[in-house]
């Protein structure tokens, strides 16, 4: 148990990293059930879990100073509990969902520390010595990677046995509530996703998608690169339009203050 805690917490380790610098979705729960899964020794299970969670959270992101549930600690633990429990998707989804929440408070709590190190770098700078704000910087990586793994640790080096036997006592009826719930989650994450993609000028892509796959018949793979020519060409468009409408507004404009100048000229000979 000490080998499999150690590698999960790696996963955890890895995707942290990627959530807080690169950004190669690396940290997104597919990828993160899927790591899971390689190291518990079950990856069919991690991927099915993943991807559950991947669509329950697709709509989940921080924006401004939100700090939104922590889902790389949700996916990794749910996803280990969840097979080596035994109980597959339903008890990672069980579990994955209040770790989430609870761990959001521990990012909150790891960012507030890191408030320590911005002003060391920040004093750093003022005083003209930029070699170390690289350094405070790799330090506030390491207190959001700490308050991030700990938790994750523990819960598969002590939880494993203990979800299993709670899986095990709960009624049939629950179970099925929860297989259900399951079942929604998903489609939960679809209508906050959709929430985001009906505002400003996202609704077009929705209707060029639903167009394409309502009428079209055309495969997931199909609509993805219809989706990546429409938004390549879409900002390309955009910027065409707005280019056509400045230049006779400019012209317009510029006839008017020629007008001006003439009608003063004259002012002044008359004068």
């Amino acid at each position: 148990m000490l080998g499999t805690a150690l590698l999960v917490t790696l996963v955890g380790i890895i995707a942290t990293i990627d959530y807080n610098g690169p950004l190669l979705m690396i940290h997104r729960p597919l990828v993160v059930g899927a790591m899971v899964g390689v190291v518990t020794g079950n990856p069919t299970q991690g991927l099915i879990i993943g991807a559950t969670l991947e669509l329950m959270w697709l709509g989940v992101t921080g924006i401004g100073g939100y700090t939104p549930p922590d889902t790389i600690s949700g996916a990794v633990i749910g996803t280990a509990l969840g097979i080596l429990a035994g109980k597959g998707a339903t008890a990672g989804i069980a579990i994955a969902v209040p770790i989430s929440v609870i761990t959001q408070q521990l990012d909150v709590l790891a960012k507030t520390a890191d408030i320590f190190f911005v002003r060391k770098a920040d004093r750093d700078a003022a005083a003209g010595n930029p070699a170390h704000i690289g350094l405070w910087q790799y330090s506030s990586l390491g207190i959001i990677v700490l308050f991030e793994v700990v938790p994750i640790f523990i819960a598969v080096m002590v939880g494993g046995s203990y979800v299993k036997q709670l899986f095990d006592i709960i009624p049939p009826v629950i179970m099925k509530g929860l297989t259900v719930a399951g079942g929604i989650l998903p489609a939960l994450g679809f209508a906050m996703l959709l929430n985001m993609m009906l505002k400003k000028g996202m609704w077009v892509y929705l209707l060029i998608g639903f167009t394409c796959a309502a009428f079209g018949g055309m495969s997931t793979i199909a609509i993805t690169m219809v989706g990546i020519v429409a938004a390549y060409f879409g900002p390309l468009i955009t910027s065409l339009a707005r280019k056509k409408t400045v230049q006779p507004n400019a012209a317009a404009e510029t006839e008017q203050n020629t007008s001006s100048s003439d009608d003063d000229d004259k002012e002044d000979y008359d004068l």
